[in-house]
């Protein structure tokens, strides 16, 4: 797909859980409007597989695997984008947990913690 706008052109975004669903969408639509993208994913292989169907479509991208939870891999995230393009213009922070569906009053301590870790606290810390 050619190039639909130019809002994004040389600009640097990371979208972190981009390698499926709303995440590559987002990745995709950022590409498609010039935006160089970084990628990523838990797993290599949902990586390699975001990177090829990007490239296909004509955008640049850098593919690697991160857990947000992760420090060290939050880091190399960041080291290896600053790394390839020399800065980064924006992160879209969409890597998110739900593992409950039980009312607030009623969650666990640990999926509380769960939570906050990986939809809060590593956006933050990604961030810093």
């Amino acid at each position: 797909m050619e190039k639909i706008g130019k809002r994004f052109e040389g600009k640097v975004v990371i979208v972190t859980a981009s390698t499926q669903g709303i995440g590559f969408g987002i990745a995709q639509r950022l590409g498609f409007e010039g935006a160089s993208v970084v990628i990523s994913s838990r797993k290599q292989e949902n990586v390699d597989e975001a990177v090829k169907k990007l490239r296909d479509g004509g955008i640049e991208v850098l593919g690697l695997v991160c857990h947000v939870s992760n420090a060290q891999q939050r880091k190399n995230l960041i080291d290896k984008t600053i790394q390839k393009y020399g800065k980064l213009d924006v992160v879209v922070s969409n890597a998110a947990v739900n593992p409950s569906v039980d009312a607030i009053l009623e969650t666990k301590a640990s999926v509380i913690d769960k939570l906050w870790d990986i939809n809060v606290k590593a956006a933050i810390l990604l961030l810093q």
